[in-house]
């Protein structure tokens, strides 16, 4: 068995033996859903959505809304006779941005030259 770590939390009781309620109804430990949550966030490389709104959801709203503007901003540029490469259009959020990044640093490495 592969080498584990043990993670250790303060959360309110209450909270706690609500939580495990619920999730010994379905037949889960607090173990097995804390392993699922970090496997689930390691694969998809981002904190799912409805954990950042819990923790912080002025964040998430403002997330939100740069997501529904880029969405915006690319149907207008459509709109206006702009066409992207389909694989732009089929990019969720975070490709795009990684995408942007990545033209954005490879402009930077061109002026350095």
């Amino acid at each position: 068995m592969p080498t584990t770590v043990q993670l250790n939390t303060r959360i309110d009781p209450e909270v706690k033996r609500q939580g495990d309620a619920v999730f010994a109804r379905v037949g889960l430990t607090p173990s097995d859903v804390v392993r699922a949550l970090w496997q689930t966030t390691a694969e998809m490389q981002r904190v799912p959505e409805c954990i950042s709104q819990r923790i912080n959801p002025q964040k998430a709203q403002r997330l939100r809304a740069i997501e529904e503007g880029a969405g915006i901003a690319m149907r207008v540029a459509e709109e206006q006779g702009i066409r992207f490469e389909a694989s732009y259009t089929e990019m969720d959020y975070a490709a795009l941005r990684d995408e942007m990044y990545d033209e954005m640093l490879a402009r930077m490495e061109e002026d350095r030259v």
